[in-house]
């Protein structure tokens, strides 16, 4: 009789992540075995070697808050908080993502086999899910006409940046909280940086 699983591939890489996260790559196998209560080996049983344990663990993950949140939507309340509320979370969401990739980074994991281990990758996915926010607003009557593919572009890229230059630099590159950032792109965002007494932009 196969002895059942006492402990969830999902448990495994929720107690690794957390031992990269605070330890860097080069914590052992032993150490991420011994806070779960298996053996070295029994780990190895189900993650082939620490590589593939370490993408596993790592790569960012197939659902997030922001995500879902924007797949729901959008609703009937005003698009500057509806964005707001999205723009926070993905915020977090990067600040993560992008102390995840270091961590690869440095283990000498490429992008290629990043990307490899999805089936779509996850900047393609991101762009489709905003862009069809961005469609189904239009559809709303909420916003003008636009080009929603290169629209989502701009904003996870205007989110993706602040999150990794921090990283980097260990402070907000401008001085800005998140939260005071994201007021900022948003009025910009949501009004461009034109004064609407002017009809023209000088050149």
């Amino acid at each position: 009789m196969v002895r059942p699983r006492t402990i969830s591939d999902q448990q495994i890489l929720e107690v690794a992540s957390k031992c990269f996260l605070e330890r860097g790559p080069s914590v052992s196998t032993d150490v991420i075995a011994h806070k779960l209560g298996v053996t070295p080996q029994a780990l190895l049983k189900r993650f082939r070697n620490k590589k593939e344990l370490l993408i596993a663990a790592m790569k960012p993950c197939r659902s997030a808050p922001w995500l879902d949140m924007v797949q729901e939507g959008p609703d009937d309340r005003p698009v500057n908080e509806q964005l707001t509320e999205i723009l926070q979370e993905l915020a977090s969401f990067f600040s993560e993502v992008v102390r995840r990739m270091e961590i690869l980074q440095w283990s000498g994991v490429s992008m290629k086999e990043l990307m490899a281990s999805f089936e779509e990758p996850p900047p393609v996915r991101d762009i489709r899910a905003i862009a069809g926010w961005l469609h189904r607003l239009h559809d709303k009557k909420m916003i003008r006409k636009i080009d929603f593919d290169a629209t989502a572009m701009f904003i996870l890229t205007a989110m993706h940046g602040p999150a990794m230059l921090t990283q980097f630099l260990g402070k907000p590159p401008t001085g800005h909280t998140f939260n005071e950032y994201i007021s900022q792109y948003v009025n910009i965002l949501l009004h461009g940086l034109l004064d609407s007494s002017n009809s023209e932009i000088e050149q």
